[in-house]
């Protein structure tokens, strides 16, 4: 009887594991045909905390859950990015848009440490 009730275990083992194999293969084709991405993200201990304490913080009376709380972020600070971009317009020094001028196309501000270029004076007010 022993062996009857270890492949009853061993059959609803393996019945388990297809059934979430196949389930983890229909939540990546929903997500990747919505256009969802997953990330991994590693945290110290101190960064963890203060995830919780912020989802805490900003959820009002339910708190946010992380990848909730994270993805808020992302929202607004892409469309502090996008006030931003609107209120740059080009640099007073060379007159190319910003903040990509300046740049020469090369990705290396060719006028950084010229007092009136935007590099020298402003570019790290957009740093996070």
């Amino acid at each position: 009887m022993a062996k009857t009730d270890q492949a009853k275990a061993d059959k609803k083992r393996q019945q388990d594991k297809e059934r979430q194999r196949a389930k983890r293969q229909r939540d990546a084709e929903k997500n990747s045909s919505l256009g969802i991405r997953e990330y991994r993200v590693t945290l110290s201990q101190t960064e963890a905390d203060a995830l919780t304490d912020l989802c805490a913080y900003r959820g009002g009376v339910e708190p946010y859950g992380a990848a909730e709380f994270i993805a808020t972020l992302i929202r607004r600070d892409k469309q502090r990015m996008e006030d931003e971009k609107a209120h740059l317009g080009t640099c007073d020094f060379c007159g190319e848009p910003l903040p990509t001028g300046c740049k020469n196309g090369l990705g290396i501000p060719r006028l950084k440490g010229v007092e009136k270029c935007f590099y020298t004076r402003d570019e790290k007010k957009l740093r996070l």
